[in-house]
């Protein structure tokens, strides 16, 4: 039988797994404090996020003056209840662009609308390389890794 953290980080793997739409909070370039944005997320072989951005979109300009960032997923909220009870996950690291060939068929198959504008000049993808991890699993079951041990549950 799962100890409540190993439901959790189970869990949490398969969330990470899906991805979906997540926050993306980034270093505002214009005032130094945090800027957040909804992305769309979809992972590589490794657990990786991957994005898809337009060159012309404050984030993207933000995560090329400072790779640093912070994505979080959330599971669906509950439509009666408390929200703070659903499962979520924040990822911490650093972005890096990442070629269109290595990233163009996991992220189209995770979201295949987005191949609207994938393939226009000005969008490119981006992977993060996760370096923290921090599990809300539920009222009173939070726990926080690095993302290397959270990866090698998923392999």
């Amino acid at each position: 039988m799962e100890s409540p953290k190993q439901e959790g980080i189970r869990s949490a793997v398969a969330l990470i797994k899906a991805g979906g739409t997540g926050s993306l909070s980034v270093i505002d370039i214009k005032s130094g404090g945090p800027f957040v944005t909804l992305v769309n997320i979809a992972t590589d072989q490794g657990l990786r996020p991957l994005i898809l951005t337009s060159a012309l979109s404050h984030h993207t300009q933000c995560l090329k003056a400072n790779p640093r960032a912070a994505i979080m997923l959330h599971a669906p909220l509950p439509d009666d209840g408390d929200p703070l009870t659903a499962l979520r996950v924040t990822l911490t690291g650093i972005f890096q662009p990442v070629d269109r060939m290595e990233a163009e068929a996991m992220f189209l198959g995770r979201h295949p609308y987005a191949e609207l504008y994938a393939g226009l000049g000005d969008f490119g993808f981006w992977r993060m390389e996760p370096e923290h991890t921090h599990i809300i699993a539920g009222f009173g079951r939070a726990y926080s890794s690095p993302f290397r041990d959270l990866a090698a549950r998923a392999l």
